[in-house]
């Protein structure tokens, strides 16, 4: 058994539960899915691995779904899953900042950590795309 694996098995007993990690694989299409701290539901569906640029406030978003900034921001590994998507998705629509503490957003980052965490460990790697800039052409719905 690989040493990542043994380290698997002892995260339940350490109180860290890798089962909320879900991977995504790059050009796939998902649904981006964040709850404000309003409780207003938002959804979008694109491809995981996207490059939109940067936002209004000048941050960057050249993979989206990957778990860290951009496709070349720190990281553990080039991770690509659905709550990184997610918060990836609603922090470029929403101009997001503060991480937690964001009103948009800030659902969407608290469950992306465990992803940037443990999804190296899941086996949720991947080889950075190199995609050009393509806004998206739809917006979210938000209920």
């Amino acid at each position: 058994m690989v040493a990542s694996h043994y380290l698997l098995a002892f995260l339940p007993l350490l109180g860290i539960c890798s089962a909320s990690v879900t991977c995504l694989k790059i050009g796939a299409t998902a649904t981006a899915t964040w709850k404000t701290d309003a409780g207003v539901t938002c959804k979008w569906t694109g491809i995981v691995g996207t490059n939109f640029g940067t936002n209004s406030l000048g941050n960057e978003y050249s993979c989206n779904g990957r778990c860290g900034a951009g496709c070349s921001g720190a990281a553990v590994g080039n991770v690509y899953t659905q709550d990184c998507f997610s918060h990836d998705i609603c922090s470029w629509f929403n101009s997001a900042t503060g991480g937690s503490s964001d009103v948009n957003c800030g659902n969407a980052y608290d469950a992306a950590v465990d992803d940037t965490a443990l999804g190296a460990l899941n086996g949720c790697s991947q080889t950075n795309p190199s995609n050009a800039v393509k806004l998206p052409t739809t917006w979210p719905a938000c209920t």
